[in-house]
């Protein structure tokens, strides 16, 4: 009987030591800041800390289904946008053992969450990008990471439309931009740009109730399916 001891390198149960998780930086826009979800941990380790929405991907999931259903979950809106960031693999960035995790970032409409408790954690809140705390596990440094996706994304091209509602004012556009890139914009070579990639449309609505002197502004969309074909054929949306 051979009893020699296999090598990492034949023993594939070796390699079957590892877990993997994903973890989901949601970003919303709300008094003309970005701001982040994060849940309180009940339980150790990280007790009373507060830490990105994330969960265990278990043998039979698909990833990108694992992330649709923290989204979902823990914000009740069925109406994101999701983008994945990248693998986080330090050894240990988990005290209990080794757990790659797959960070994504999302877009959602604050407006239109109800933040659940379901079975993930609890006493979920929107804290500015401005001021995170420290966070459980490696979670700054995804937090990080997705900020950095996230300016990409909105200095280059259209984008960031889920954090807004279906209708919208250009007045809520430009805020939303500023919001991300920490900076005033002028008005109207931002409207001008916005309104020359012919994707952002009237809608024939005014914006009610409307408190303030003056007539109500336009509500503008998205014409989505025009603007994912000219996408598809390769146009670009640079805003600056």
């Amino acid at each position: 009987m051979n009893n020699a001891i296999l090598s990492p390198s034949e023993d594939l149960n070796y390699y079957f030591r590892s877990a993997f998780s994903v973890t989901c930086v949601i970003f919303g826009v709300d008094e003309k800041a970005i701001k982040v979800l994060v849940v309180k941990r009940q339980k150790e380790p990280y007790k009373g800390f507060y830490a990105l929405p994330a969960g265990m991907v278990y043998p039979n999931d698909s990833i990108e289904e694992r992330v649709d259903t923290i989204v979902k979950e823990v914000t009740g809106t069925s109406r994101f946008y999701k983008k994945q960031i990248r693998a986080f693999t330090d050894k240990s960035r988990h005290p209990l053992g080794r757990v790659i995790s797959i960070g994504y970032y999302s877009f959602v409409n604050i407006a239109e969450c109800n933040l659940q408790q379901g079975n993930l954690e609890s006493e979920s809140i929107w804290i500015d990008l401005k001021s995170v705390p420290e966070l459980a596990f490696d979670h700054n440094e995804i937090v990080q990471a997705a900020k950095r996706r996230l300016l990409a994304k909105l200095s280059t091209q259209l984008a960031g439309f889920e954090m807004l509602s279906e209708k919208f004012t250009l007045k809520q556009l430009q805020e939303m931009y500023e919001a991300a890139l920490g900076h005033e914009l002028d008005k109207r070579n931002f409207r001008r740009k916005i309104l020359s990639q012919d994707v952002i449309v009237e809608t024939g609505e005014l914006l009610t109730p409307w408190d303030e002197s003056g007539k109500a502004p336009m509500l503008y969309k998205l014409n989505r399916e025009l603007y994912d074909n000219r996408r598809a054929a390769g146009d670009h949306f640079e805003i600056f």
